[in-house]
């Protein structure tokens, strides 16, 4: 490993550690999963914020606070760091003390809430995802399945290691990344396991579905495709540092980042390299957005980048902030024109860009 590659992955890592933890077996560092720091969604032309000590439904178009979740402060509805999920007319979020809540995504009243503590204190990493008809919830090393009714368990999956981000799902099968170097599929009507697949390195993101095939980075520098029928590895792609969000899948493209800065273009159907964009200023975590033919990708140290999706040439950037206050560790977003990006301990929570030429509509900050 380059001396200059090292140090991006320190740099990255010594900032988001705030305990030791155990390092994890090849391919994975200590650095805390997703669920560490504000994530977003779009939820029927609203943003969707979870930060800290509260969720915030925000418009779309300018910014304007639509509801806050919880209305006061409440020890036990705080850590909302994982990505909400969506499903019918609710908000599925989790906490890193191990709840999960169901909000109506029309006022922000909670519907339910579920306590996966098992009468122990502490705090675990968490994801949320939703079916139709379940949420699901990671809280240490078990996957649960909850009915989106009435937040009452229908099953739940245990895993070897704890689990950092959520499982994705089809309808049919749920697929669970997995910080054991494992990917596995599991029937969604019952939790019972259908096959499983073994990788160099650890998962630490939702594997993307794009038709009959599944494809997830790992904490080993590679890039995979997966049949989600029977878990075969279709073809694998090395890139030169860690992939650490989920790729995402365009037509025949399938566009990624890794830790050490740059950003990739790969055939969907072959893995064959098609382009790698110029090294970025650091480390990019998150998954890129893609829009009317052009990515957009954020850095570790506070830039956000234009890039034409077909050649890698980048078209503009743009520093959030020039103290460099800001670290840009979550999933890009691109809606209507603009690019929403989601910010750690910088001055605003989020950023509202405009695809054409990167300039800031709006920003949004609760306090």
């Amino acid at each position: 490993m380059s001396i200059f590659k090292h140090l991006i992955k320190h740099n990255l890592h010594k900032a988001i550690i705030t305990t030791t933890i155990t390092l994890l077996l090849v391919g994975c560092s200590g650095a805390m999963p997703a669920s560490s720091w504000p994530n977003s969604i779009i939820a029927d032309n609203n943003l969707i914020i979870a930060n800290n000590n509260a969720v915030y439904a925000i418009s779309s178009d300018i910014g304007r606070l639509i509801w806050k979740f919880p209305s006061e402060p409440d020890s036990m509805r705080s850590q909302l760091y994982t990505s909400p999920a969506h499903t019918n007319d609710s908000i599925v979020v989790g906490s890193d003390n191990k709840h999960a809540f169901t909000i109506d995504i029309i006022n922000g009243n909670e519907i339910w809430s579920f306590d996966a503590t098992n009468n122990k204190s502490g705090t675990a990493p968490t994801g949320t995802s939703a079916s139709a008809d379940l949420a699901f919830f990671t809280s240490e090393n078990t996957l649960y399945a909850l009915q989106i009714s009435n937040g009452q368990t229908a099953w739940k999956f245990e895993s070897a290691k704890d689990l950092w981000a959520p499982p994705s799902t089809n309808g049919q099968y749920v697929f669970l990344p997995g910080m054991d170097h494992t990917l596995t599929s599991i029937d969604i009507t019952n939790g019972s396991q259908i096959w499983q697949q073994n990788f160099k390195g650890a998962l630490a993101d939702s594997p993307t579905i794009y038709q009959d095939t599944l494809y997830t980075g790992s904490l080993s520098n590679s890039v995979y495709a997966i049949d989600a029928a029977n878990g075969m590895i279709i073809w694998e792609y090395e890139a030169e540092g860690w992939v650490w969000g989920s790729p995402k899948a365009v037509n025949e493209h399938v566009f990624f980042s890794d830790l050490d800065g740059y950003v990739y273009a790969l055939n969907r159907e072959t893995g064959r390299e098609m382009w790698i964009s110029q090294q970025l200023d650091s480390a990019s975590r998150g998954t890129p957005a893609y829009s009317n033919g052009n990515l957009f990708v954020t850095s570790d140290n506070g830039f956000v980048y234009s890039i034409d999706a077909i050649s890698g040439n980048p078209i503009w950037n743009i520093e959030i902030d020039s103290k460099n206050a800001d670290r840009l560790l979550a999933d890009s977003i691109a809606h209507n024109g603009l690019v929403y990006i989601t910010s750690m301990n910088g001055d605003n929570l989020v950023y509202a860009i405009n695809q054409s030429d990167g300039v800031i509509v709006w920003e949004f900050n609760p306090e």
